[in-house]
């Protein structure tokens, strides 16, 4: 059984230790390697990556049969935002969406059942000072949650 808090660690720690995803993101000023579990202020380093969570639902089962006697399971579905972000210019966001993208798809996050394909979005912000270049990956998730 799991929760949504660890299922982004998972994916994050994933994220983190992915030797293609280390080469193009560097590191931050703390020495971290900038995948992180927020938004971004103006004082990030840039290029990172954010992991959040957009929505999450229950679907409960009307005829108890989440229940082995002992507990009850109540499946979940989660949307997890994950944002590639880059001051450098498109071409920097959009290989660091490629390799989030091949990355997830050699890995699954602990504690998750099913993931749907990816929705890919650019959400860049040209007009900002400095222009900032995002892409938002969104994957449906299901995961089972002991109530």
């Amino acid at each position: 059984m799991t929760d949504i808090a660890s299922i982004k660690s998972s994916i994050i720690s994933i994220l983190k230790n992915d030797s293609t995803l280390q080469n193009v993101l560097g590191r931050d000023r703390e020495g971290n390697i900038p995948v992180y579990a927020s938004y971004i202020t103006r004082k990030t380093s840039f290029p990172c990556i954010t992991v959040m969570d957009v929505t999450e639902q229950s679907e409960v089962s009307g005829f108890n049969d989440s229940y082995d006697g002992n507990r009850k399971y109540s499946w979940q579905y989660a949307v997890i935002q994950i944002d590639c972000w880059s001051a450098s210019g498109p071409s920097e966001r959009d290989n660091l969406q490629v390799a989030v993208q091949k990355c997830l798809l050699n890995n699954t996050p602990a504690g998750v059942l099913y993931c749907h394909e990816p929705i890919v979005t650019v959400l860049d912000e040209p007009d900002a000072k400095p222009p900032l270049w995002r892409k938002s990956i969104r994957y449906h998730v299901m995961y089972v949650l002991e109530v």
